[in-house]
Parts: C-alpha cells; structure tokens; sequence
C-alpha cells in the first residue's frame, strides 16, 4: 500500500513539475513574442507606416511567431500544423474576444480605471490563451 502512495505522490509531483516548465516556457514565449511585435510596431512607424498598419503588422506577425513558438518550443508537439494551426486561430479568437468583455465590463460595470481594466483584460487573455494552447490546441493527439 505505502509503495502505491509513493508512486501516486511521484506522479503527481512529476505532473506538477511538467505544469511549472509549460507555464515557465509559456511566460518566455510570451516576453519574446512582445518584444518582436514591438520592435516590427516601432520599425514599420519609423518607415513611415501609419500607426495602425504598423500594429496590425507587428500582430500579424506575432500571431504567427507565438504559433509557431508554442507549437516548437513550449508544447512540443509533434501534431499536423493545419488542425493545430486551425484551434489555434479559434484560441486566439475566443481568448481575444473574452479581453474586449472583460475589458467592457471593467470599464463600464465595475467603473474601474482604464489602466486597471487593461491590465485585467490583459491577464483573462492570458490565462485563457494558456488554457486553450495547453489543453485544446496542442492537447492530446487527436483523430481527425
């Protein structure tokens, strides 16, 4: 029985570990991707690009390259890109749309200031993302 305690408990421990070195690799994709997006936002407005080309471009990249990150470097998967990349564009989406209703409700409901409401949509995104990236999108091997 104690030796059945001792597996459950290294097997637990060992779940709990694989969680912090997702969210640890998660957290570095995620300074890393902003820090790519703002220097293509900056660069494409010192070329001249109006604001919002610039930010749509640094996004459009960004995107890409936190797919491309998650897939290669915090998940490691070895799934098919297009049903990955497909949840992906649906994780983002939703994750997305749930930071403009967070920060809707923040703003308008709860009358919170506006850094306050962004730095809260901000983290519902995140949190979010993380969940649908680790569980959905590059979850379990699935059947298509």
């Amino acid at each position: 029985m104690v030796y059945k305690q001792v597996i459950y408990f290294r097997n637990k421990k060992s779940d709990w570990m694989r969680e912090v070195a997702y969210l640890t690799r998660y957290a570095g994709n995620g300074l890393i991707n902003t820090f790519i997006g703002l220097i293509i936002i900056f660069s494409a407005m010192a070329m001249g690009f109006s604001p919002i080309v610039s930010n749509i471009s640094g996004y459009v990249a960004g995107f890409t390259l936190g797919f491309v990150l998650s897939k290669k470097f915090v998940f490691r998967s070895n799934g098919h890109i297009v049903p990955e990349s497909v949840r992906y564009l649906f994780a983002f989406i939703f994750s997305f749309i749930s930071n403009l209703l967070v920060l809707r409700l923040a703003m308008i409901y709860f009358e919170f200031h506006v850094v306050t409401s962004q730095v809260l949509a901000a983290m519902a995104y995140t949190l979010l993302m993380y969940i649908m990236t680790r569980f959905f999108v590059f979850g379990p091997t699935r059947e298509i």
